[in-house]
């Protein structure tokens, strides 16, 4: 609720404001009031120039008046970015800094080059810096009110790739090998020793024995004479049966025991072609504390990750303190756990030193956008993930469309709960 004396000045404001969208707007008039905040047509112009900048477009001479729809995307960033401060989150200088030397490294240029640049495009580097707040305010209330309620479960991605065949269809090719036991005819007693054997079968060739041995001696399949090798096979002329099985088993080793109605299936993989991405995973875990979240300054942040970091170089419990300490919950209540992750899976400085961690030690404390973080690399393993990759679109892509419907509906209330007024007319 705004008091009578901000009502008292909002009155002031629109009566000496009302001749503003029939004269030139000179920079410092107000254009829009947003519950007791204003904006200004500076203000807007800057957003305008971003706009231009972000569009790839030249920035050059500003129109007459105001376009309206970019002044409601105005409107509703100053909405958004009250609502973070309601909710008391705020933005240190530290972390606009940071955001700023990160995207001067990206445009290949040094901070003071970045403002140069934007100088000469008519932004100052005020003006740049308040926005880069402003943006990240509104970043983060949009992950705590929207983002962090949005769940997409596997079913519904099978949904979507169901429904979507084209997204999940690529050029792979696999060279296997088959071994079949048949249970056709079987009675459930006899299914269920039949499937002992090939257990016992299956732990045989685990062990090193001959896959083509295997074949000759119990296989029903077909190519028996040729040890059960079928040669060369394109993913659309496998059953999706197999397949789930081939896109997680690794060329050389053979696939656990499959159930189709007709029998038993063992695969062995001898080759694999097509859209792979062979990437090196890490199986990591870390400790994050967040100075901001804390009320602590950055040394005070570094204190605790370092004493926590000599108890457990001590012989300390990681898991222990990963579940009393961290600001990471997800991770903390699986004692400090990410599980196996991808390149780019996490910040670049947090990724370029689990790279360079020996196994089982604990890096020093780690600053990243995030925080600070305690990690430890406990294995790495080379994996394809084409098939992740594929999962992991339909899930984005589920994810925004959930995200999209949300965010509408918050802004929405937002809007609703707000004072607006547009003093300049549409």
């Amino acid at each position: 609720m705004m008091s009578r004396v901000s009502l008292l000045l909002l009155a002031l404001v629109i009566w000496f404001s009302s001749a503003v969208s029939a004269a030139v707007i000179q920079l410092d008039e107000i254009i829009a009031i947003v519950n007791d905040e204003a904006i200004t047509y500076s203000e807007y112009e800057v957003r305008y120039r971003r706009q231009q900048i972000q569009n790839n477009q030249d920035v050059g001479q500003i129109p007459d008046g105001v376009d309206f729809k970019l002044l409601r995307l105005l409107v509703d960033e100053r909405i958004q970015a009250q609502a973070a401060q309601a909710r008391g989150i705020s933005i240190s200088p530290e972390e606009v800094n940071r955001i700023l030397v990160s995207m001067a490294e990206q445009n290949k240029i040094t901070p003071d080059e970045l403002f140069e640049e934007l100088e000469s495009k008519g932004i100052s580097s005020t003006d740049f810096m308040r926005s880069i707040e402003e943006q990240r305010l509104i970043q983060r209330i949009i992950d705590l009110s929207v983002n962090s309620r949005i769940n997409v479960s596997e079913q519904e991605i099978d949904y979507h790739l169901q429904a979507n065949k084209e997204l999940n269809s690529s050029n792979e090719a696999y060279e296997i090998s088959h071994l079949f036991v048949s249970i056709s005819g079987k009675s459930d007693t006899e299914v269920a020793a039949t499937l002992e054997n090939v257990n016992f079968i299956h732990q045989g060739l685990q062990q090193g024995q001959p896959f083509d041995q295997a074949v000759a001696d119990f296989s029903d399949g077909e190519k028996r004479a040729e040890g059960g090798y079928w040669g060369w096979r394109k993913e659309d002329q496998r059953p999706e049966l197999f397949l789930k099985e081939l896109r997680e088993t690794q060329v050389g080793d053979i696939t656990g025991v499959i159930k189709s109605e007709n029998g038993f299936h063992i695969i062995k993989l001898h080759g694999k072609e097509g859209d792979e991405k062979i990437v090196t995973q890490q199986l990591v875990r870390h400790i994050l504390v967040q100075p901001q979240r804390r009320n602590l300054t950055e040394s005070e942040a570094l204190e605790i990750l370092n004493d926590i970091a000599n108890e457990i170089r001590g012989g300390g419990d990681f898991e222990k303190f990963a579940r009393l300490n961290s600001d990471d919950e997800s991770s903390g209540q699986n004692g400090g756990s990410l599980g196996w992750i991808n390149p780019g899976d996490t910040a670049p400085e947090f990724e370029q030193i689990a790279l360079k961690l020996p196994l089982n030690q604990i890096s020093d404390p780690v600053q990243s956008q995030f925080g600070f973080h305690l990690i430890e690399v406990l294995d790495r393993r080379t994996r394809d993930i084409s098939q992740d990759l594929t999962r992991e679109n339909a899930r984005s892509i589920i994810f925004q469309r959930k995200s999209a419907e949300l965010y509408r509906n918050w802004i929405d209330r937002l809007r609703d709960g707000a004072y607006i007024e547009y003093i300049v007319s549409n």
